[in-house]
């Protein structure tokens, strides 16, 4: 499959390219992303090659990982990424996500993962996409939450971290077609931080 590109209200999601290696580079510099993430730790400029040059191009080609940087304007810098990895039994989609730190809390990340999850749900043969994160990871939380995806429990990752273990995570998922007001009232409020 060709790279897709898509745009909401405020980005343009496209491929992430090799122009992109310095802002790859500097984000996954973010000490957050030692606890978080399953990247390579400490995260190298090889690391941002082989990750723009060979992970990116091949999983399109392939169908199995489907990934898009956020930018504000089309041909504009990389500030983010999100992707979705194909697991076949059964058919599903894993979505994952980083937003560099200076372009946090502006909402980017809720529309760019709704977006690749409706031209997921509109282009592949798949009816589920699946989220999870390390246990603590409130704001990756807040974006499945306000993405549309139901809480569906506390259960290891599913992803093998950097030293292949599977911490504790959170689990979540949306169905093609659900309810957006009955998924989020599935979340605990200690996970989103808030007192109902």
């Amino acid at each position: 499959m060709e790279p897709v590109i898509l745009r909401t209200e405020r980005l343009t999601l496209s491929t992430p390219v090799p122009v992109d290696r310095p802002r790859v580079y500097e984000y996954c510099q973010d000490p957050l992303f030692i606890d978080y993430m399953t990247l390579p730790w400490p995260y190298t400029a090889n690391d941002a090659v082989f990750f723009l040059e060979l992970l990116v191009p091949n999983g399109w080609r392939d169908e199995r990982e489907f990934t898009w940087a956020l930018r504000e304007a089309p041909g504009s810098p990389l500030i983010g990424v999100v992707g979705m990895r194909v697991q076949p039994e059964p058919r599903t989609l894993d979505v994952g996500y980083w937003l560099g730190a200076p372009h946090r809390g502006n909402g980017y990340m809720v529309e760019a993962v709704r977006r690749a999850v409706e031209w997921a749900f509109d282009t592949l043969p798949v009816d589920t996409v699946l989220w999870e994160c390390v246990a603590g990871n409130h704001a990756s939380v807040h974006v499945a939450a306000a993405s549309g995806f139901a809480y569906s429990g506390e259960a290891p990752a599913r992803l093998a971290m950097r030293d292949g273990g599977h911490p504790p995570a959170w689990h979540g998922e949306l169905r093609r077609g659900a309810d957006a007001a009955k998924a989020a009232a599935t979340w605990p409020a200690e996970l989103l931080g808030v007192t109902r």
